[in-house]
């Protein structure tokens, strides 16, 4: 992971810095890796068998102590404070062939053979108590979702997309909001300067005053995500009027999406948009980086800055998951017969 200014074009500035805080050990990267490719169970076709079978991975104790201390330690991190963070030189799968640009989920299947990073994704799951979740409209449900383009979604603001991704949250108004985004690192090009950006909500609140009353009240509209829309099979209809600010210090905002509903509204909008950017930092991802957003107290963007390699920007990946640190108050909205699959 590097870390680049933000090119800040107001005097706005955050004491939050993003910086690595765990990194894995060559030795103790390699022998986690190792470890996870034992498991048999392919997490696309039986994704209860690989979590079950990471579980018993972790009973074995094949996790270093050093890195369950650190995943204990999160419990009681305040994410108002510090909604992103950054682990280095974790298990991932190395060589894995670039997926056909037209259907790269279907090309996934066929071609990556090892599930390491799915390995590592769900282990630290299970180690901090944040079930991950499927949604039956992303992918066909799969847990494991990729940020990496596809030729018919590239123009699009979705995970799929081949340039920049506007500031926002995940799924910021379905009804399933996830509270944590993980991502690994797999493939980019440090010549293509792609960079992922964070904001936290409380830094965008702090920056505004006299607006407060507006931006938390109903005044405002963004459409569903366009994964979710044109990605699945189940009508979701319209998308509910909602404020930019509810609750402590919820952020519910898509850049170049979100529109006001009265002039009011609509007048502060660009004002919003430009605090994000006056406010953001950016973060190269590497392989083998490993990040945590915690996805209600940040917002977040994928700023394609400079490319050189544009070939290679077509297979620019991240593997992620969406996570959740209870599943009880979503169960009423799970596929009959599964404890992960949101029907939506």
């Amino acid at each position: 992971m590097t870390t680049a200014p933000a090119g800040s074009t107001a005097s706005m500035s955050t004491d939050w810095r993003i910086t690595p805080e765990f990194v894995f050990t060559d030795e103790e990267s390699a022998a986690l890796a190792e470890a996870i490719g034992t498991v048999m169970a392919n997490p696309y076709r039986l994704y209860d068998a690989h979590a079950f079978q990471i579980g018993r991975l972790i009973e074995d104790g094949v996790v270093p102590e050093r890195f369950r201390s650190y995943v204990s330690g999160l419990a009681g991190r305040d994410r108002h404070k510090e909604p992103a963070v950054v682990l280095k030189n974790v298990p991932y799968d190395r060589d894995v062939p670039v997926f056909d640009f037209d259907e790269p989920v279907k090309s996934k299947y066929e071609l990556k053979r090892t599930f390491v990073a799915e390995g590592f994704l769900a282990l630290f799951a299970q180690l901090a108590g944040t079930p991950p979740i499927g949604y039956l409209n992303i992918n066909d449900g799969d847990v494991f979702q990729d940020i990496y383009p596809k030729r018919s979604m590239q123009s699009t603001q979705s995970q799929k997309a081949l340039d920049t991704i506007h500031f926002h949250k995940d799924l910021a108004n379905h009804f399933v909001r996830p509270d944590q985004v993980y991502m690994v690192g797999m493939r980019s090009n440090p010549e293509n300067e792609v960079y992922t950006s964070f904001v936290r909500n409380i830094d965008v609140i702090g920056a505004f005053e006299e607006e407060l009353e507006l931006l938390r009240s109903p005044q405002f509209y963004t459409p569903f995500d366009d994964l979710t829309v044109m990605g699945g099979t189940l009508e979701l209809g319209e998308a509910d009027r909602h404020p930019i600010i509810g609750g402590e210090d919820d952020l519910r905002y898509f850049e170049n999406r979100t529109i006001g509903v009265t002039d009011a509204a609509r007048a502060i909008v660009p004002k919003v948009s430009a605090t994000l950017h006056a406010l953001k930092q950016r973060v190269f991802i590497e392989p083998g980086d490993f990040v945590i957003t915690y996805n209600n107290h940040t917002v977040h963007a994928k700023e394609v800055v400079k490319v050189r390699k544009p070939e290679e920007l077509c297979s620019r990946w991240i593997i992620k998951t969406v996570n959740v640190d209870d599943l009880e108050p979503h169960a009423q909205h799970f596929m009959p017969g599964t404890r992960h699959l949101v029907n939506g």
